[in-house]
């Protein structure tokens, strides 16, 4: 129908009198609200009532011209009826261009084109809402355009720069999307493989300091604790740092690991002051780059994926917070590495970083098959406090299997015991186990089920698969570094309660192939064993520190890549 959401137009004109267009295009105008929403926005407030004194250039872009009507013809300076996807070259730049509830009338690769050619005609921004569940819609007053033709995800928007925002809506929501002209025109950092590098010959111990962003139980500070346990199990002296405050103790006591050194940096001391005895440091957080910068000593960042890497950084402007702090760390000459395909694109996209892939490793001597209970356990892992861990997504899948018939029990290990409620399969919570312990959850059970709507990488499924578990999962970036849908997991959109429900279903069913795809997660995780990506970044980092020493010759008084 031509309308849309009422509850998103706060924020989309909050966004609009934020970025003061001189000019706005209002693709797909229906009715016409936003027409006349803009005018009372931008021209009314500042005494200009009447059409004669309007300032603003408001155009508005109508495939259906049997909606034309009064509203039309007042707030809209020229309307072209038409197709956007044939009009569009013919239209003038924008400062804003508003997409509200449009994109999804398109296929993907109608849609797409679509997304690409608009952002090529703003000067600011391009504005899209979609709801996150599109309703089975056909054609509504003979408008044949009205159909619904597709469902987007915060992942189909990885090729631009942009901030996300979910407005929940009941069971649904709006999702709106501030897209804007690609920005990465300043001058940014040379990367490490733009200067040669004479192999030494050697190869030497290295010194490495591991900077601790904190000691709290997250996936990402278990992958650098699992890089610097094997670095050190290969010879390589490892220095633990952190600023712990009154407790001295830099590691936390959840992860089994020995390092050559902790090093405890009081409140108000600078990194820096500790660094002198490294030969490379790997910062453990992205607002650690600045505190690094002035040090003889190189730096490098391996980016993990964090919610505000993938839009999600509190508002939707261009100039907010998070966005000017994340784009001021990325262009410092430290050096990037990135743990998927997906997060080295984003990279790439938003600030014209090259950065190397490092994938996470996995200990497949931990991680290893057992004996399956073959009782219908289903596996859930990770922290329910994070909205984009999708855990009401695998409720509602699991209550759709439960509801056709299906008996099973649910284990849910977890950093905290959140509160479920309308479930009417039991629920098991394991809170904050020991590694160990973690590892023999797994292999006790029948099914891992794991449903982000984003990830850099996803560890928990390789976890899975390492222990001999199948796998149902989203397909929700970083994991498809390794998972491949029908060949070692079944996988389904971000979201897709119906798909993920029946994969579950079809798992329940059938135990040939729970095997199969055991026999495959397995062989898949081995690729990743850590004694095998540790390699990747022992030789990044030797290559680092070697170009680092090359540069301090050739360019004297140069502290990191590029400064």
């Amino acid at each position: 129908m031509p309308t849309s959401w009422y509850q998103v137009i706060p924020i989309v004109l909050h966004e609009i009198q934020s970025l003061q267009p001189r000019s706005v295009l209002d693709v797909g105008i229906g009715f016409g609200k936003y027409g006349m929403l803009i005018r009372e926005a931008l021209e009314v407030p500042l005494g200009r009532y009447y059409k004669h004194q309007w300032q603003i250039k408001v155009d508005g872009v109508e495939v259906f011209s049997g909606y034309k009507n009064p509203i039309h013809e007042h707030c809209y300076d020229r309307v072209y009826y038409g197709d956007i996807l044939s009009l569009v070259g013919e239209l003038p730049s924008y400062d804003v261009i508003l997409l509200i509830d449009v994109l999804e009338h398109f296929d993907k690769g109608a849609g797409t084109s679509l997304l690409q050619k608009l952002v090529n005609h703003t000067n600011k921004c391009l504005l899209v809402s979609t709801p996150l569940y599109p309703a089975s819609q056909g054609a509504f007053l003979g408008n044949a355009h009205e159909a619904h033709q597709s469902r987007w995800i915060l992942t189909d928007f990885l090729d631009f720069d942009f901030s996300y925002q979910l407005m929940p809506i009941g069971d649904n929501g709006a999702q709106l999307i501030a897209v804007f002209p690609t920005q990465c025109k300043q001058e940014k950092p040379k990367e490490v493989n733009e200067y040669p590098v004479e192999a030494s010959g050697k190869n030497e111990p290295l010194t490495v300091g591991y900077i601790l962003p904190h000691k709290n139980l997250t996936g990402g500070l278990k992958m650098l604790l699992e890089q610097m346990r094997q670095l050190h199990n290969r010879g390589h002296r490892v220095i633990a740092l952190g600023k712990t405050g009154k407790n001295s103790q830099v590691l936390p006591e959840w992860f089994p690991i020995q390092v050559d050194e902790e090093i405890a940096v009081p409140q108000g001391k600078s990194y820096r002051d500790y660094l002198d005895c490294c030969d490379v440091v790997m910062a453990g957080w992205v607002s650690q780059i600045p505190e690094l910068m002035d040090t003889d000593t190189p730096v490098v960042y391996w980016e993990q994926g964090h919610e505000w890497m993938f839009g999600e950084c509190g508002d939707l402007s261009f100039n907010s917070p998070v966005r000017q702090h994340l784009a001021q760390c990325y262009q410092l000459p430290c050096y990037l590495a990135a743990v998927s395909p997906i997060v080295a694109r984003i990279l790439k996209v938003r600030y014209g970083r090259d950065a190397s892939v490092i994938p996470n490793g996995i200990d497949t001597d931990i991680y290893q098959p057992g004996k399956r209970p073959d009782d219908g356990t289903i596996l859930l892992v990770g922290n329910p406090a994070l909205r984009f861990k999708g855990f009401d997504v695998a409720l509602k899948a699991l209550q759709k299997v439960w509801n056709h018939g299906f008996r099973f029990k649910v284990k849910w290990v977890c950093q905290a015991e959140p509160k479920v409620q309308g479930a009417s399969y039991p629920v098991t919570f394991i809170v904050s186990p020991s590694q160990g312990q973690l590892a023999e959850h797994y292999r006790t059970s029948d099914i891992f089920l794991f449903t982000s709507w984003y990830e850099g990488f996803g560890m928990p499924p390789l976890e899975a698969m390492a222990s001999g578990v199948p796998v149902v999962a989203t397909q929700c970036g970083g994991i498809e570094t390794y998972a491949v849908p029908g060949e070692n997991a079944l996988m389904a959109d971000p979201g897709d309660i119906d798909s993920l429900a029946y994969a579950v279903m079809y798992l329940l069913q059938h135990p040939e192939a729970r095997e199969v795809l055991a026999q495959r997660g397995r062989e898949t995780a081995l690729k990743f064993s850590a004694s095998k990506t540790i390699g990747l970044l022992e030789d990044y980092l030797r290559r680092v520190v070697i170009t680092h020493k090359q540069r301090a010759k050739s360019e004297p008084g140069a502290r990191q890549a590029g400064s």
